[in-house]
Order: C-alpha cells, then structure tokens, then sequence
C-alpha cells in the first residue's frame, strides 16, 4: 500500500506523516485546487474502517522490529567480546575515553599510546621501572587492542544509531498525536469538516474512532519505544564507564545486559482494529482522557502557537524522512543523552540522571538504582583506596597493586571495586559500584553466560 495513500488517509491531521519508519523518498506536501481523494476507495463501511487502521498502525511496529534486532547484535557483541577487551585495556594502564563525537555521528574510543618512553627528572627509581613497564605493556598489545577497539566502536556506532532513530519515532508519535487531537477538536466543533469523502457506509462518527483508537496506540508504542530507548541509553553508559573517567568494573557491563534480558521486551500489538465492542469501548474511553491531557498540556499549547505561526510558510515544503533525524538537534532528552555518552562530569551523576529514563519496576531500573546505592557507599572507601596507593607508591608496579588491592578488600564492605590493575586502583574514588560482592559477579557472570547473547552471530 502506498505512503501516498496513507498519507491522504491521515490528511486532517498529519501533514507530516511517519515517512521515515519506512525507506522512502520525501514527498510533496499536498495543494492544489482539486479535492482531496479518498483513500482505500475500493472499500467500504467496516472494511474501510478496519484497512485504514491498519494502514496508520503498522509503523511503529516496523521501527521497534528494527531496534530490537539491532540492539540483541550490538548486545552479543559487548557480551561475548566488548567486556573482555575493555578489561584488558584497562590492564594496559593507559588511559582511554569512550565518547559520542562531536558530530554525534560516532561513538569510538579515544586512546594514545606513547610512541616513546619517556622519563623525566623528578621520577625515583621505582618510577622509572613503573613507567618502563606500563608502556611496554601497552606497545606490547597495541595491535591486538586496535582490533578489539575497532569492533567496539562500530559496535557502538550501532548503537548510537538506533537511539536516534528511537529518539525521533518517539518525539514524532507525540506531533501525530498532537494532529490528531487538533483534528478532533475540529471535528467536534463541525462534524462535518471532513478532510475527504467519507467512503460508502462509513460515517464521521467511525472517522472519529478511527482518530481515537489512534491516538490511544500512539502512546502505547510510545512507551513501548522508550523502554528499549532506556536500555540503549543504560548499556551506553555503563560501556562508557569502564574508561578513565571512572575505571568501573568492566562485568558491570554483564549486570545491565542481564537486567535487560530479564525485562524483555513487549511485543508491538497487532495492527487490527479491535472489534471487540468491549475492548473498543475500554480503549476509546484511554483515548479521550488522554486526549484532554495532551490538549491542556503547555507543550502541546506551546506546539500548536508554532504550527500556527509557521503554517503559510509549511505548505509546499519537502517532507523530511524521520531517518535524517530532523529535529533531533533540539530534543532536550536526546541533548541530555549525547552529554551522559561524552560529558566529563562525574559518571554517578549521570547515573543517577539515567535513573530518571528507566520505566520503574522493571529489572534495569532495579540494577541502576542498586548501582547508584553500591557506589555512594564506594565513595567512602575509594578515598582510602586512593591515599593507600600513593602511600606505597615507591615499590613495583606489581607489588604497589597487590598491597593497594589487599587494602581495598579489607576496606569494602558490601560494594565491589575494581582492583584488578594500576589504572583501576588510580581511579577508586570515581568508579561506580554495580556489585554487593564478588558472589554476586560470580553469579551473573554464569547467568550471562548461559543466556541467549552467548550464542554465535554471524562476522564476529
């Protein structure tokens, strides 16, 4: 069935339709002096009613079929290989970042890797060998880094992409359903304002179902969206952890997949319109009242001045696909992400703001709010952590950790740090805190590793 058919379908209030769920050229916004035609002709009554609900409800579906797949990739990546090489390049003990680029086009891990050794004259000894050691360490595995690194940053590009795309669908739901109570508030103040013939046996009154039932789904895939948007934005973050900014523990990673498996995520509802006189009546009556929410909401009230003002100017204009992420620029919560994935403030507080995007009482949201708790008891022994290390700092490399790790242990009750190398224990008071005990890692680590991310994907 043709966009263009659509897209006459929805003429009263979706002068910008969904273009984007679906590959397809911009096209022209509709003008002229002939009248509008209806679309589906060769339907009537009921089977007009039913074919054009379906012909609206199938989109969304499509765009959250596609973050899904693309997601479980990018998450069997992370899984089987990502945690393992961001492990080891924390044992490298050289610093690196994990970052959206300015461009907001790549996601990729910055790291230098000194070309050569170099000592300067205030270094003991003990300095000296340290030095000597890490970079060795480090030239010694730079090619095997690059390739793990390379995997990473498309991995995560990926991932990057998906949130825009999710980002968009959501923010473009909340304008149809915007036209769509526009159009209903036309319709009730003349019924007969119409934006074509009405088909055979099909009367305003169905019209005006059809734009309801619409409305109600509109949130409904809304919210579906959001969750898996919530778990791109979770496993974002805690991959960004693992870098010098913080030193978390890189099987804090296995935490937030798990959670996201257990969640799961809800099917896309089937695009058929419900019959079932109960069902339409439960779920026209969803319609209405969120139908009076969004009209006196202050975004809504604040969209429609715009739209207003910038109608004359709209009408012959390209419509934009929803993929060349128009608008993004401007979201305030795609804004706040881009700064949880490249920002260099302390990593807890963007915890605690992502703890603001999870759906409550699902098992991601569980996993955050633990993290949050686990490191602001962390933070009191990081500090230790942190003066023992430069307290013993004049011994081997090798010895400096062990005696620093041992301490570490002594001091944490209930949290986990990560100990397992220099760069790690250097960054104890910034790390966050994903596990109660090292039980609990053993624990996930074994679940993840019986889950279906374990299982082999093509090219890896």
């Amino acid at each position: 069935m043709s966009l263009v058919t659509r897209r006459k379908l929805l003429g009263g209030f979706a002068t910008l339709p969904l273009v984007a769920l679906v590959s397809s050229p911009p096209l022209l916004a509709a003008c002229g002096s002939r009248p509008p035609e209806t679309p589906l002709a060769h339907l009537y009554g009921h089977e007009w009613v039913h074919g054009a609900y379906k012909l609206y409800s199938t989109k969304y579906a499509a765009v959250q079929t596609s973050a899904d797949d693309t997601s479980r990739d990018v998450y069997r990546v992370l899984a089987q290989k990502g945690i393992v090489a961001l492990d080891a390049l924390q044992s490298r003990d050289v610093p690196f970042y994990v970052r959206v680029d300015p461009s907001a086009h790549s996601f990729a891990i910055e790291r230098k890797v000194p070309e050569r050794l170099t000592f300067t004259a205030d270094m003991t000894e003990a300095d000296r060998k340290n030095t000597e050691a890490s970079w060795k360490k480090a030239r010694d595995s730079i090619h095997l880094d690059y390739e793990e690194v390379h995997r990473l940053d498309h991995a995560l590009t990926r991932l990057l992409g998906e949130l825009q795309r999710l980002r968009n669908a959501i923010e473009e739901g909340r304008v149809e359903q915007y036209r769509i109570v526009v159009q209903l508030a036309e319709l009730k103040a003349d019924p007969t304002r119409l934006p074509y013939e009405l088909p055979y046996q099909v009367t305003p009154k169905d019209y005006e179902e059809i734009l309801l039932l619409l409305l109600e789904r509109l949130e409904d895939d809304r919210a579906r969206l959001g969750v898996i948007e919530s778990d791109v934005v979770a496993v974002g973050m805690t991959v960004r952890a693992t870098d010098a900014g913080s030193a978390t523990m890189a099987a804090s990673i296995r935490k937030v997949l798990l959670a996201v498996l257990e969640d799961g995520s809800a099917k896309p509802r089937e695009p058929i319109f419900p019959a079932d006189h109960g069902e339409r009546t439960k779920l026209l009556a969803a319609a209405r009242a969120l139908q009076g929410k969004l009209e006196a909401s202050p975004e809504f009230l604040a969209w429609r001045k715009v739209e207003t003002e910038k109608k004359l100017a709209a009408l012959g204009a390209f419509l934009q696909a929803l993929d060349t992420m128009t608008g993004l620029p401007t979201s305030q919560v795609y804004r706040t992400v881009l700064n949880l994935w490249r920002g260099d403030h302390d990593y807890l507080t963007y915890l605690k703001t992502i703890a603001g995007f999870v759906p409550h009482g699902g098992a991601v949201a569980r996993t955050i709010f633990e993290a949050i708790e686990y490191t602001d008891k962390a933070r009191q022994v990081g500090g230790t952590v942190l003066a023992s290390l430069k307290a013993v700092s004049s011994g081997s490399l090798d010895a400096v950790a062990a005696e620093v790790k041992a301490q570490a242990t002594a001091q944490a009750k209930g949290v986990v740090l990560n100990t397992s190398s220099r760069f790690a224990l250097e960054r104890a008071d910034k790390q966050l805190s994903f596990f109660k005990d090292k039980a609990e890692v053993a624990k996930v680590n074994d679940l993840l590793a019986q889950s279906d991310l374990m299982k082999a994907i093509p090219g890896l």
